[in-house]
Formats: structure tokens, C-alpha cells, sequence
């Protein structure tokens, strides 16, 4: 997607993006890991800016609707074009809006359905990105630093992000591995089983899968094949390779790591750490986050594949203090 044109633009691109770096915040975790819920938490606290979804469908025309005072019209048109998808996601309680914070992603190349089968997975190009944190400053009338999350970036894309942003901060959300994998199965199973309007609104490529039956149906055989399902393992077992082995490339006072578990279990302790270790200005008020604790019955043959592969994926579990099977975590 090409940056907006608008009147001094380009110059504000080349004095600003080298400046933007210390004040980005990026939100990383596989799919299915937490990363939605403490996106939201984070965003409700009033001291980040971040992109939503109005960014993402009017990125070309942002700076044009702000100079020519065609945001707010902008925005009702959008609303009235997805009132009628309801007022969550679907898949889950993510609630859904033109102002609700969304995923930076889906201005990149990089879809959701396509991270089992792509190498690398995480996005190469970030200009787009940079364009959108430029206009977001320059639009906006505060200094708040900028929430980014995305988890296709986080399989193979969080050193290429620090290469490209040298001074920005991460949070990396876990979750037990056999609950990401499960629940990973589930949702994509799900959105492939009924065209879910929100998603194929803002995601090209599920749209594409959903306008495509053959294809459509070779998504769907290969979510219920062994096969199939080996494909996700190997990919969550690649990624947690990765992560091992690149995590030390992040200075520790720019990079905190949370379990999605103690998130939901004691969130205002988890909150606390993260405020903590990347010196975030977050108010004492603003941790009052009512425990959440979560269960989803794990499907027979995912089990089955996790158990098989688990060894793979040791010294991850290790880590971060998981245990083999979640109920002994």
C-alpha cells in the first residue's frame, strides 16, 4: 500500500521516522497467545495512542481527511458499514469498531492464514508501517508513544523489527503452547466453517479463501488432517526456536516478557512488571483489572500431535516455567 500524498508529507516522513523509534511499543505473541486481551487492557488505560481500524481502512486518505476535516464523517461511514457484523469479532469478545485498537499487520503483506505456509512468516517491509506512525504524529495533538501490535511478527520478525526501529520497546505475551496450538485450530477451523464479515473485511486473504470453494476446501481438509495439523506443531516449534535463540539481541531494559496465564490470574502484577522494566507512564489507577481466568477443552488430536513433538519444545516450556501438559503449569 503506497503512503499518502499530502501536502509536506514527504518531509515530515524524513524528519520524523529516525524520531519515532524511542516512542513505539510493540505487542508480539503468537496467534491465540493473549495478545488481543492485553492489547486492549494496555489501550484502556489512556496513555498510549494506537492504531485502529479506521487507520488501517483510510490509511491512504488519513492525512486528507485530517487537513480537509473529514475524520469524523470518515468514521460514521465506516460504522454504518460493519454495524451490522455485531459488536465482537465473532471468534472471540474482541469487541470490533473504527476507533477500537486493531492490528498493524493488516496494512502489511504478511495474512494471518498464510504463516504456515510463507518463509519468512513475519513481514520484510515496514515502510507502510513507518508511513502510518508518521501521519499518527502528526494528526495527533498529544505525545503519547504508540502501541503496535502484531502477531504475525513475533514467528520470525522481532529482530528485523529492532533492526528497523533501533530504539523502540517490546512486550512479548506467552502462553502454554498446547492452549496456542488448540486454540489456533480452533479459530481458523471456525472462520473457515462460515465467512466471518469482520475478518473478510479487513483481511484480503480470508476473503480471497472464502471467494475461492476449492481452495476454501483444501484450507478446510488441512485443518482436519494430521498432516495438517503437524504443519501448525512444526511452525510453533520453529518459532519458540527462534525466540530462544534471539531474545538476547534485545537489551533487557527494552524488552519485557509476560505469560498470558499470570495475565489473566493477577493482572494488575503483570501490568506492574511491564510498567516497570520499559519505564512506561502508567498510573497506579490504571491497574485496577479484574482477574480473568480462562479454560478451552483441548481437541483429542491436537493432544495428540503436542504430546508427540513436546520434546521439540523443552527448553521453551523451561523457559518460561511451563510444564509439559498446562493443568501442571
Amino acid at each position: 500500500m503506497p503512503p499518502p500524498e499530502s501536502s509536506g508529507f514527504h518531509e515530515a516522513y524524513l524528519l520524523r521516522t529516525e524520531m519515532l523509534s524511542d516512542q513505539l511499543v510493540f505487542l508480539l505473541g503468537p496467534h491465540r497467545s493473549g495478545t488481543t486481551y492485553l492489547h486492549q487492557i494496555l489501550a484502556d488505560t489512556g496513555v498510549f495512542d494506537f492504531i485502529s481500524y479506521y487507520d488501517i481502512s483510510e490509511f491512504p486518505r488519513l492525512l486528507t481527511n485530517h487537513e480537509a476535516g473529514l475524520t469524523a464523517e470518515s468514521i460514521q461511514r465506516l460504522q454504518q458499514e460493519i454495524e451490522h457484523f455485531g459488536e465482537t469479532r465473532g471468534f472471540d469478545q474482541a469487541p470490533i469498531g473504527p476507533l477500537q485498537a486493531e492490528e498493524y499487520g493488516y496494512l502489511l503483506s504478511r495474512s494471518p492464514f498464510n504463516i504456515y505456509n510463507s518463509e519468512p512468516i513475519s513481514n520484510t517491509d515496514f515502510e507502510p508501517l513507518k508511513s502510518l506512525c508518521v501521519i499518527k504524529r502528526r494528526i495527533s495533538s498529544s505525545e503519547k508513544l504508540l502501541l503496535l501490535k502484531n502477531p504475525n511478527d513475533f514467528y520470525d520478525g522481532f529482530v528485523r523489527i529492532s533492526e528497523t526501529f533501533p530504539r523502540c520497546r517490546f512486550i512479548f505475551i506467552h502462553r502454554h503452547p498446547l492452549h496456542v496450538f488448540n486454540s489456533q485450530i480452533r479459530v481458523w477451523r471456525n472462520l473457515l466453517e462460515r465467512r466471518n464479515p469482520w475478518f473478510a473485511k479487513i483481511d484480503a486473504t480470508y476473503a480471497e479463501i472464502h471467494d475461492n470453494p476449492e481452495l476454501k476446501m483444501a484450507f478446510k481438509i488441512s485443518l482436519l488432517s494430521g498432516r495438517g495439523l503437524m504443519r501448525v506443531m512444526e511452525t510453533l516449534c520453529n518459532t519458540y526456536s527462534f525466540y530462544l535463540n534471539h531474545i538476547q539481541l534485545l537489551d533487557s531494559n527494552r524488552a519485557v516478557s509476560v505469560r498470558y496465564e499470570d495475565l489473566c490470574n493477577a493482572p494488575s502484577d503483570v501490568l506492574r512488571r511491564i510498567i516497570h522494566t520499559l519505564d512506561l507512564p502508567i498510573s497506579e489507577e490504571h491497574l485496577d483489572v479484574r482477574p480473568s481466568p480462562r479454560k478451552t477443552a483441548i481437541l483429542p488430536e491436537v493432544e495428540r500431535i503436542y504430546r508427540a513433538n513436546a520434546e521439540r519444545i523443552g527448553p521453551y516450556l523451561n523457559h518460561l516455567h511451563y510444564s509439559l501438559m498446562p493443568n501442571e503449569s
